[in-house]
């Protein structure tokens, strides 16, 4: 079994975070609470950690869950950005990127030059 998580459970451990409540979470997702208890738990043996305290009264995260939790909130969010970037770049494949970066950044950190100047006809500036 994988140890990466799916995008899905990751929503489910935030939503439960954020509302309290597996069944909610779970309403909020349109899928069953029995099927969200499962993926949740399964989350869990992935990443090997308990991260949520389930009660008659609700469902709670762990401190543990908390922190996974607020990570989880990240990738989401940067998967919002990757899907929103992709958009952009379907619908104006004719705009212009600017991006601004150190050298280090530019050299290290970034895709290969060559790769944006084939298929974005990007111009290097050194800066100012």
């Amino acid at each position: 079994m994988s140890r990466v998580p799916d995008l899905e459970s990751l929503r489910l451990l935030v939503l439960v975070g954020e509302l309290g409540s597996l069944g909610g979470a779970a309403t909020r997702l349109g899928i069953a609470q029995p099927s969200a208890s499962k993926r949740l738990s399964t989350l869990e043996r992935r990443l090997g950690l308990v991260l949520v305290d389930r009660t008659r009264r609700g469902s709670r995260l762990t401190s543990a869950g908390h922190m996974v939790s607020g990570w989880a909130q990240l990738v989401l969010d940067d998967v919002g950005a990757l899907l929103t970037g992709a958009e952009a770049l379907r619908s104006k494949r004719d705009a212009k990127l600017r991006v601004a970066a150190s050298m280090t950044v530019a050299e290290y950190l970034m895709p290969t030059y060559r790769w944006f100047q084939k298929h974005l006809s990007a111009r290097r500036r050194p800066a100012k």
